[in-house]
């Protein structure tokens, strides 16, 4: 992580137009991005620059998204890539997850929640260095977390829940499985104990208020006091995290599995990116618990 610059991201696209919009709101967020307009240029620029995030288009010329993908992590194992793709990528797409890109967008998306993921992985790469702090020699831990849906910081109990990741999985896969931990924690919150659909919580995204939205329904039926239960356990051949709201729940045996299609298709990201990351997701019967599974291979 020291060699990275923290807030610097490199985007990558052969449109102009949608690299200028980009770089756009990473200014607005304070952030530092450089361009590339193609693969090879992106290559170039990581090498001499090196970003924190690349963001790239998956169908470009030269060289397409995957194996910018591969020749990036060739340099450095644990770079974060975010890949933009539209349909007509899928089998592409599910190749860049599954070797190792961190998220993805489909076009056209939201630019605030582009901009909010990149934040977000920025977090956990510099929590990365923490992971010196292991112990070697643990072989057994079990860790359980309770709060209320309006103290939700789940950002320092996805930290404490992974602290001894490094001692089971490449370093390179943590930033990963943290991601699908955050997908199915927000999920808790938002779609289980404040009851905001999918739909809802897409408009409030692209009007700017999911806050607002989120703020109102705090409000709502003494959904404040509803709670999230987290269970963590990590042993010499798993990691696993089981995580519960009080919501109705739903039914989780409608969901497709991770395919090409279903990857631009099924609004659900977060949930079919951590089926990619995780060996195993786990729902009861109501669907308002979840266990992560990755099993360890020693």
């Amino acid at each position: 992580m020291s060699n990275l610059h923290s807030s610097r991201i490199l985007i990558v696209d052969d449109q102009d137009s949608l690299r200028n919009l980009l770089v756009k709101y990473m200014l607005k967020a304070g952030l530092e991005p450089i361009e590339a307009e193609n693969g090879k240029r992106a290559i170039e620029l990581y090498r001499l620059m090196r970003p924190s995030v690349v963001l790239s288009d998956i169908m470009m010329p030269e060289m397409d998204g995957l194996t910018l993908l591969k020749e990036i992590k060739k340099i450095d194992k644990q770079a974060a890539v975010i890949l933009m793709t539209g349909y007509g990528s899928e089998e592409v797409l599910i190749e860049s997850l599954r070797g190792g890109a961190a998220n993805y967008f489909k076009k056209p998306f939201n630019f605030q929640e582009v901009t909010e993921a990149i934040k977000h992985i920025l977090k956990y790469r510099a929590d990365i260095d923490s992971a010196q702090y292991y112990s070697p020699f643990i072989t057994e831990e079990k860790k359980e977390f309770i709060f209320n849906t309006e103290e939700a910081d789940i950002y320092p109990i996805i930290n404490q829940i992974t602290i001894n990741l490094a001692r089971l999985v490449p370093t390179a896969e943590i930033l990963n499985l943290k991601i699908g931990i955050e997908e199915i924690l927000k999920n808790a919150i938002e779609h289980g104990n404040l009851n905001i659909s999918a739909e809802e919580k897409n408009q409030a995204i692209e009007q700017g208020e999911l806050g607002k939205l989120m703020d109102s329904r705090l409000k709502q039926n003494s959904n404040n006091r509803k709670k999230i239960y987290i269970t963590a356990k990590l042993d010499r051949e798993s990691f696993s995290v089981t995580i519960r709201d009080q919501g109705k729940g739903f039914d989780w045996k409608s969901l497709p599995q991770p395919t090409a299609e279903s990857l631009l298709s099924f609004s659900g990201r977060g949930i079919l990116l951590t089926r990619i990351y995780f060996n195993e997701v786990l729902y009861n019967g109501v669907g308002n618990e979840v266990t992560l599974v990755k099993r360890v291979n020693f």
